[in-house]
């Protein structure tokens, strides 16, 4: 049986159009995937239009609502700071508990706070196991800070942190009041 030096080729003639086939597949799917977030991305019109929504339900609260929503009375602190339009607008920091620092301590990111609104109230996490209250500031990454509704007025409640992007700080007390945590130290985001 003689041996043909086209047998060498034999499999580069078999694959070598299905491999480049397949390249030309995950290119094109690259270049779709490239042109439809560019075409999907807010244009400025439309992220000021965004901005100002949000800004509007910001200035303008609605805590009775929230309040029947929640069948609960939220803190007077809460609404205070909410009263306060330069607090309330307030945004991109870091809070730092003060004393002793370790390898591990991180500072309390704040991206923004949240309308206290219906709108807010439906579209933010609900804690089955905290009960009802109302999540008033986010990081921006999935997680936010919460404060207790209850059945009388309270003058304050803790502050728990709701992490749902897998820290591990998931219901842990930053603050033992709103007072509390609004006066830590604050630093400029990272």
């Amino acid at each position: 049986m003689q041996y043909h030096q086209s047998v060498d080729k034999l499999l580069l003639y078999l694959f070598g159009p299905l491999v480049f086939a397949a390249a030309l597949l995950v290119i094109a799917t690259g270049i779709r995937r490239a042109v439809t977030r560019f075409r999907s991305r807010p244009t400025p019109e439309q992220l000021r239009a965004t901005y100002e929504a949000y800004l509007r339900r910001l200035l303008n609260p609605q805590p009775e609502g929230v309040e029947r929503e929640l069948g609960k009375l939220l803190p007077e602190r809460l609404l205070q700071l909410y009263e306060d339009r330069s607090a309330i607008q307030e945004a991109g920091f870091q809070l730092e508990k003060p004393g002793k620092k370790s390898w591990w301590s991180k500072p309390w990111q704040v991206y923004c706070f949240e309308p206290l609104d219906l709108e807010s109230l439906n579209e933010l996490p609900y804690e089955e196991a905290l009960g009802p209250g109302f999540c008033f500031a986010t990081t921006g990454r999935s997680s936010w800070y919460w404060i207790a509704a209850s059945d009388q007025r309270q003058k304050d409640s803790p502050v728990i942190y709701l992490d749902y992007d897998g820290s591990g700080s998931h219901g842990v007390i930053v603050a033992d009041s709103l007072d509390e945590f609004l006066n830590l130290p604050r630093l400029p985001t990272q």
